[in-house]
């Protein structure tokens, strides 16, 4: 688990590769291409095409919990 601040997330959406992290008000939204998001229950359509959505939502504390899974698009 990766925790970032508001900072953290601005640089997250700016580097990230291989997927597209968007804010929905205070949340963060990750996205990613993929032809079967129009049948999943995360799927959002997005860019002309489908894909799956990840939300994380702040905690109390004004952090994301980024899971690790998204750390390795995030040079």
């Amino acid at each position: 688990m990766l925790n970032l601040t508001e900072l953290g997330v601005e640089v997250f959406i700016k580097k990230a590769k291989n997927i597209t992290p968007f804010w929905d008000n205070y949340d963060l939204v990750i996205w990613k291409k993929d032809i079967n998001g129009f049948t999943n229950v995360k799927g959002m359509f997005k860019e002309n095409t489908w894909g799956t959505a990840e939300r994380i939502s702040v905690d109390s504390n004004g952090i994301w919990k980024l899971p690790t899974k998204h750390v390795k698009h995030f040079k």
